[in-house]
């Protein structure tokens, strides 16, 4: 018997961030193509403060 992925939920909602942040950088990356940095920048502000995946300490 396959037991069920009782960690799906949060896999799924991390996958949404990402994809949303992901959309958002494309659209930031238009707004450069077409000259508007300004506009760039405000997009990027909106990308989520919340890593998904936690940068390796490098201090060891």
């Amino acid at each position: 018997m396959i037991e069920p992925d009782i960690d799906a939920p949060e896999e799924d909602a991390e996958l949404e961030v990402l994809e949303s942040d992901l959309a958002t950088i494309e659209a930031a990356m238009d707004r450069v193509d077409s000259g508007d940095l300004e506009g760039a920048e405000a997009m990027m502000a909106r990308l989520s403060d919340d890593p998904v995946v936690q940068p390796a300490d490098e201090s060891e």
